[in-house]
């Protein structure tokens, strides 16, 4: 088992033996049948037949989105004395096994699989007529899904700065059409390359910043309301907020630059004559 009894106790050798009429609650099944008691030796009904609470698990919390509190043990004797029709094989879906410690999950599943082929009389040619998952495997899979989700995720965000990117160096290059005469002036009186070059730069990380903080915000938002509506849980972790925005300042650089260049390279003369 991955969690262990909160209080009272789990099913004993005894239960079993007798095919008591026990239960152990998991803390959802808890808060939805016992809200404002403490169900330890209270009374419930499973298919219409009394049984006994004698435990309550730990909490364990959600995985994937799935709460795994909403459980309910009884010994697999009582299962069997209702539904006698269920052969053994099919009313035991598996077996946990707890390692005494993470440095022996490799030598528990080598030991177990040895003696599941030899309970299951599976010879040395034949493949395992059962499946043994443990908790690092479960996480590999989560961490291949997550991972595949991030390249993607990647790959859309990077097409979708590059089009934002473009955007501002289309605008950027109007504003420096529309302003050909002012930067004559400018130069007129005194301003060199490096004064237009760096104001336009600074104009493209204004407005590709303002851009970032839009988007964090909505974000933010978008997490507070997964928090709220989903059993996702979701936030926005601060390191994200810096990243983000020294992203969106630097896409304003680098679409900015060709712009603030041309706009650098015109000739004060001809500029003030630019109708």
């Amino acid at each position: 088992m991955s969690s262990y009894i909160g209080y009272g106790r789990f099913i004993s050798e005894m239960d079993v033996q007798q095919r008591a009429n026990v239960c152990v609650l998991g803390r959802d099944v808890v808060k939805a049948l016992f809200p404002y008691e403490d169900p330890l030796d209270k009374e419930l009904k499973i298919a219409g037949r009394p049984f006994l609470v004698v435990g309550v698990m730990e909490p364990l919390g959600q995985i994937l989105g799935q709460s795994r509190d909403n459980q309910l043990y009884i010994p697999v004797t009582t299962f069997q004395k209702y539904y006698p029709e269920i052969t053994f094989p099919e009313s035991i879906f598996g077996i946990f096994v707890r390692p005494i410690s993470r440095a022996h999950v490799k030598s528990a599943i080598d030991e177990i699989t040895d003696i599941l082929r030899r309970r299951r009389q599976v010879s040395a040619s034949q493949p395992n007529n059962f499946g043994i998952s443990s908790q690092d495997a479960l996480l590999d899979v989560y961490n291949q899904l997550t991972g595949a989700t991030y390249l993607v995720l990647t790959a859309v965000s990077a097409v979708a700065l590059m089009i934002g990117g473009i955007g501002v160096m289309n605008i950027m290059l109007v504003s420096v059409t529309e302003r050909t005469k002012e930067i004559g002036l400018r130069k007129a009186v005194g301003a060199t390359r490096i004064n237009i070059l760096s104001q336009f730069l600074i104009e493209a990380v204004v407005l590709t910043a303002i851009g970032g903080l839009i988007g964090l915000a909505v974000g933010e938002l978008a997490s507070i309301l997964m928090n709220k509506y989903s059993p996702l849980p979701a936030y926005v972790p601060a390191w994200a907020i810096g990243v983000g925005i020294g992203i969106s300042a630097g896409v304003g650089i680098i679409f900015g630059l060709w712009p603030a260049w041309k706009a650098a390279r015109l000739d004060p003369i001809e500029s003030l004559r630019y109708e």
